[in-house]
């Protein structure tokens, strides 16, 4: 086996120290739990620079060193959780793999490992998995009933209250249903933004590596488009057919699914104000402003917008897939 270079090997240890003071960080610090979510960066870099071999180094140094200055489990949860996803990315970006696959692909690891580590944090604590859920559901229901007591000393009917009652026990059951798209949704979020803090970083150490479009031109791209709409078709057709394990997974595809075609069709909005503010002379500030309000009113229509960009290109711009 080859040996690692010494510029390599420095690297990597420079950067496995600053991702263990972020880790040590992470662990005294409570209210720096973002910390975790950048923890991979600097595997990322030292992957990017110096190959596979470096970034596994490096994220196993950095999760030794924080083992033996907090606890055992929090170095590994944090190797488990952020440094897999951080190996993966780093290495992806050395092949110059597309952006939009790297960062699509490492949010799908993510959002696994995460629970990895947030079960090792529990068990790192010394807290019961199983009671630490019963307790917050426990906590709900008891600021529900209190809340429910106090509206009975003002005069509120008991129908009313068993109708609060029971849209309570609706959105829990729907919170735990929908828990799977909910991780998702975060681990491609955190991999977004881990992508993007790397670029930046290494475009400042004079590096530059693939960025996606502008985001006026996001899109998706043919066959893709007609394969997500007919997922959305399932999607919202299946929990007709009553069998439980069917609808729960359909209503989390149909979660993931519509954030993608609102963040399209957020996209669609941002580029005909850019269009049409440029024509018409409107300052940049002010287009942003008027798009922002255009969501806040309209939030529930917006992904129907991108559904239609997506079906009929409204933006012209599908030319260029090809």
């Amino acid at each position: 086996m080859e040996k690692l270079q010494t510029k390599a090997l420095v690297e990597g240890a420079i950067f496995a120290g600053v991702t263990a003071l972020l880790g040590i960080i992470y662990y005294y610090s409570q209210y720096l739990g973002i910390i975790a979510m950048v923890w991979p960066v600097p595997v990322i870099i030292v992957g990017y620079r110096n190959g596979l071999k470096a970034s596994i180094l490096s994220a196993m140094s950095a999760g030794l060193i924080v083992s033996l200055l907090t606890q055992p489990l929090v170095g590994l949860g944090l190797l488990i959780g952020f440094g897999l996803p951080g190996i993966l990315m780093g290495y992806m970006i050395n092949r110059r793999v597309n952006p939009y696959i790297t960062i699509i692909l490492c949010g799908m690891v993510l959002s696994l490992t995460m629970v990895g580590e947030f079960l090792l944090s529990l068990k790192a604590m010394g807290i019961d998995i199983v009671k630490f859920f019963s307790g917050i559901e426990g906590t709900v229901k008891e600021q529900l009933e209190f809340v429910i007591n106090m509206y009975r000393q003002f005069g509120i009917a008991e129908k009313e209250l068993q109708q609060m009652s029971d849209i309570f026990n609706k959105t829990m059951d729907m919170f735990r249903l929908l828990l799977p798209s909910s991780l998702m949704i975060s681990g491609l979020f955190f991999s977004f933004l881990d992508y993007k803090l790397t670029r930046l970083i290494l475009k400042r150490i004079g590096h530059v590596i693939p960025d996606m479009e502008e985001f006026s031109k996001w899109r998706l791209q043919q066959p893709y488009s007609f394969i997500m709409l007919g997922l959305m078709v399932l999607a919202v057709a299946v929990p007709y057919l009553g069998i439980y394990f069917l609808t729960a997974a359909a209503l989390n595809a149909s979660a993931v699914l519509t954030l993608i075609f609102t963040i399209i069709g957020v996209s669609v909005l941002f580029h005909y104000s850019r269009i049409y503010g440029d024509k018409q002379g409107i300052p940049k500030a002010l287009r942003i402003t008027l798009v922002i309000l255009i969501i806040i009113t309209f939030m529930q229509l917006i992904a129907y917008v991108g559904i239609f960009d997506s079906m009929f290109n409204l933006r012209k711009l599908r030319s260029s897939d090809y």
